[in-house]
């Protein structure tokens, strides 16, 4: 029995959950062509806990626009080009106060270990990104993700 080619049309007419799985898909495998995925060589290392006062705020800028604002906005608000259409919706930085509130090495973990259903995340999910960054990276995009936390509480706060 031979089975059937590849058909986007049929892919498409699915709905926007499908176009939602293939521009996920697009972004995280299509926009690190400017980088070769971090070495890895199949040791784990322990987690280090992570601090709010660690990181290169530059270097986390370049990387959280070059990977995750897709996803998670330009303001780290969950309502990135892609994460518009995705259900559940990505991560909220600045009004998600349950989710922020983890410590540091929780969502350390959560972005080198991806968010996914085998560990309690629900139908869509984020890439492992110890695979396409160094531990060095992930800390400096975690310490940009806390510094959109505080600069959209700021912003929030003078709006009010």
């Amino acid at each position: 029995m031979s089975k059937k080619p590849f058909e986007l049309k049929r892919y498409l007419k699915t709905g926007l959950p499908g176009l939602a799985v293939i521009l996920s898909i697009a972004v995280v495998s299509g926009c690190s062509n400017q980088k070769q995925p971090a070495e890895n060589t199949g040791a784990k290392a322990p987690a280090a806990a992570v601090t709010k006062t660690q990181g290169d705020l530059a270097v986390g800028k370049e990387i959280y626009f070059r990977y995750c604002h897709f996803c998670h906005g330009q303001k780290g608000e969950g309502d990135g080009p892609v994460g518009i259409a995705l259900s559940p919706h990505p991560a909220d930085f600045v009004n998600d106060s349950k989710r922020m509130s983890k410590t540091d090495e929780e969502l350390y973990k959560s972005i080198t270990e991806g968010i996914h259903k085998d560990i309690g995340g629900e139908a869509m999910s984020m890439p492992r990104w110890q695979d396409i960054l160094s531990d060095k990276e992930r800390r400096d995009v975690l310490y940009f993700i806390r510094h959109l936390e505080q600069e959209g509480k700021k912003a929030q706060g003078q709006n009010k």
